[in-house]
């Protein structure tokens, strides 16, 4: 891989702050449609907004709404087919092959609801992989991915693998993973949808804990109350556009909106 060009990419356009907070993710008019021969489906219809460096976002909405969509395009895994995203500060669309790759790597960690994990790898092993994509190895890798196995609660389980963990253990490891390389930003694709009651709870819990004490901006797509309650700001999308934000203490949980 190329070395990346860290001035360019730090400083391909400047966005301006927003309430004192800087703004960390940014999507413009975002439009996304797929063909499948003569049929044109419109996942994305304009969707415009602004994430705040350090903040918890939840998105939610409907099956088909175009939420996994938003999610997709705003952490760099799929190209809108028109508008803008723009991360800390740069126009993705204007990154190459190569610095999409480095920003994929090291700017963002990313939790699947399916957790993702290689059965054959230890829980370290799992851990240690993104750091060596990411040109970290050895004994500093080692140390560093037993460091975030003890800070998500798993520093007894490290060379156990995913089929000797329950699921929320599983998904701690995936946490764990997502900040192999120390990301401003994680994103949580349902991460409680696969968990019990409790166990959920404490996920949510450990991304408050992860916000807090690390600065990580966390955005999750959910349909969790809990996690909805936990946010700091909550964005609802239907067809493809975003309709409402509000935060947790404007709303009536109880309402139909919920339900």
């Amino acid at each position: 891989m190329k070395a990346l060009d860290h001035t360019k990419f730090k400083a391909l356009f400047t966005l301006p702050e927003n309430e004192g907070r800087p703004v960390i993710i940014r999507g413009v008019d975002i439009i996304k449609t797929y063909r499948m021969g003569d049929q044109v489906t419109h996942a994305l219809r304009g969707a415009t907004l602004d994430v705040y460096k350090g903040e918890y976002l939840s998105i939610m909405g409907p099956s088909g709404s175009g939420k996994s969509t938003l999610f997709n395009a705003i952490g760099a895994l799929h190209k809108p087919t028109s508008g803008k995203v723009y991360i800390d500060q740069v126009d993705i669309a204007q990154l190459d092959t190569d610095e999409l790759a480095w920003l994929r790597c090291r700017k963002i960690g990313y939790i699947f609801q399916s957790y993702n994990l290689i059965q054959v790898m230890t829980c370290l092993e799992n851990v240690m992989l993104p750091m060596s994509f990411a040109g970290l190895d050895g004994e500093e890798a080692r140390e560093k991915a037993i460091q975030i196995l003890k800070l998500v609660g798993l520093g007894h389980r490290l060379l156990h693998k995913p089929a000797e963990l329950s699921g929320g253990q599983q998904q701690r490891v995936a946490i764990a993973r997502s900040l192999a390389n120390s990301p401003e930003i994680v994103l949580a694709d349902e991460p409680t949808a696969n968990l019990d009651q409790n166990t959920g709870q404490e996920m949510i819990d450990l991304f408050v804990k992860l916000q807090e004490e690390l600065g990580v901006t966390i955005i999750s797509a959910t349909h969790d109350l809990k996690m909805l309650q936990s946010s700091d700001r909550i964005l609802w999308i239907a067809d493809g556009r975003i309709v409402k934000a509000a935060r947790p203490e404007e709303l009536d949980f109880n309402s139909e909106d919920f339900h």
